[in-house]
């Protein structure tokens, strides 16, 4: 009876070692900007939706490798392009980096541009952080995200933004049809017939 408690006592444990072992340090995905010890949210003027990856702080942009933000999967969407860095690039006006800024891409932005979000980057101990912008949204104002309690890292200071990059999604609805109205259709419809009877009664007068 003693070992068979003894053999259990060990199974159990030995299953509690391998449960722990299998759960991961963190979620993969994101985390909110919003909690009770922190709120991030509102550090983008314009933003209607913020969000925390997990597991990235560089957001690659090189040619012939995925978008960093799509192998994230921001805002559930991985059709992201990437459109340029605030400060860096012509168009995309604004503070490039430090501690809080002004952004504008009045100039660049198209009627294509289904979706928009500006994307920050500080360097180890971050994560990155993507913020949403509201529907007609070009211009506004930023604060780094990058606050000791939102990311728990060394120091007390809240960290500096090293850039801010602007991404989009292409619009996917199809264009159009124009339909005609009803009143268009039944105009059609007569002038279909007209045509008709015109040329039965010019067919009747040659046969006279």
């Amino acid at each position: 009876m003693k070992l068979f408690n003894k053999l259990a006592m060990v199974t159990t444990i030995a299953g509690v070692g391998i449960g722990v072992a299998s759960v991961p340090a963190h979620a993969v995905g994101f985390r909110s900007c919003t909690t009770n010890d922190y709120d991030i949210s509102d550090n983008v003027t314009g933003a209607s939706n913020c969000k925390i990856s997990n597991d990235f702080n560089q957001d690659f942009v090189g040619e012939n490798k995925p978008l960093t933000v799509n192998q994230a999967g921001f805002f559930g969407s991985t059709d992201w392009m990437f459109g340029g860095k605030i400060g860096d690039d012509s168009g995309y006006n604004g503070a490039p980096g430090g501690q809080s800024g002004n952004w504008d891409i009045s100039n660049v932005i198209r009627n294509t541009w289904d979706e928009i979000m500006l994307v920050f980057k500080s360097g180890k101990g971050t994560q990155l952080v993507g913020y949403q912008l509201n529907d007609g949204v070009t211009n506004g104002t930023w604060e780094s995200p990058f606050e000791k309690a939102a990311f728990n890292f060394n120091g007390k200071n809240t960290k500096d933004v090293s850039h801010v990059s602007v991404y989009y999604r292409q619009d996917q609805k199809p264009p159009k049809r124009s339909i005609p109205e009803p009143t268009s259709m039944l105009g059609l419809l007569g002038l279909g017939a007209f045509g008709t009877i015109s040329t039965f009664k010019r067919n009747k007068k040659e046969q006279v």
